[in-house]
């Protein structure tokens, strides 16, 4: 196997990689709150050994070195619910994924404000972390507290104005740092979260994927064709080889 075929399984292996992006971003094209993401390549430049060839300087295959969130705010679907709230500029909400036996408790960070009530009357995402709240504690509503409001700056009430606590809202000075826990929930390793004490909170509102499905699907039909085409580069190759030991072993044999 020469460098041909090295490069184009260097291509190969990148192009499956994006594949499994744009597939991931297709499946959570109606997740709320989810970011989208692309693959970042680059040139791998490497001296050739050999001072037979031609060019012998250097030989450049494809390498893919990570993945690029796409930080664009989605747009906003009304929904009137009263726990669905959604954060206008920037911003995350502040969860926690509780603690887990000899694991302790995490702070995460989600944009996805599809909220529910647990049965210990606190407010939490779809799957369970608790959203928190200034204070530092889960965000506690009784059933008996009747029409709740949360106002624009996080502040959650009652209909005649007993206030209950308030969300707690933080950005990031590098948003592109954060650790992806799944599509929409994200955590912090380095950077610490700065407050907002003004965030703008909508209620009734989510906000949806930033995924465009037209756009992915283009994205999509790409990837298969530029795999399919090194796919047949990489056969012709292997024939025009066998093709070439064939002729030289005739020749020998004459």
């Amino acid at each position: 196997m020469d460098n041909t075929t090295y490069i184009a399984l260097s291509r190969q292996q990148a192009l499956w990689n994006q594949l499994e992006v744009v597939a991931n971003n297709l499946a959570n094209v109606n997740t709320t709150g989810f970011k989208g993401s692309d693959t970042l390549f680059s040139q791998f430049i490497e001296k050739s050994r050999s001072d037979d060839r031609t060019f012998k300087d250097k030989v450049a295959f494809t390498h893919d070195f990570g993945l690029v969130r796409n930080l664009a705010q989605g747009t906003f679907n009304y929904t009137g619910n009263t726990f669905d709230l959604s954060l206008q500029g920037e911003g995350y909400f502040v969860i926690q994924k509780p603690a887990n036996g000899s694991a302790p408790a995490q702070e995460l960070y989600t944009r996805a404000g599809s909220f529910t009530i647990n049965g210990e009357s606190q407010l939490t995402t779809q799957s369970g972390q608790l959203v928190m709240g200034t204070d530092g504690q889960p965000i506690t509503i009784a059933s008996n507290n009747g029409d709740i409001v949360v106002q624009g700056d996080g502040s959650i009430k009652t209909r005649d104005g007993r206030a209950i606590g308030k969300l707690r809202v933080v950005r990031f000075e590098v948003e592109r740092d954060l650790k992806a826990v799944d599509g929409t929930v994200f955590r912090s390793d380095a950077q610490q979260a700065i407050d907002m004490p003004q965030p703008k909170v909508a209620q009734g509102v989510l906000e949806d994927s930033n995924v465009n499905s037209i756009t992915e699907m283009t994205r999509l039909i790409n990837v298969n064709r530029a795999y399919a085409d090194i796919a047949k580069m990489v056969e012709e190759e292997h024939q025009r080889k066998r093709q070439a030991a064939d002729t030289f072993t005739r020749q020998v044999a004459a």
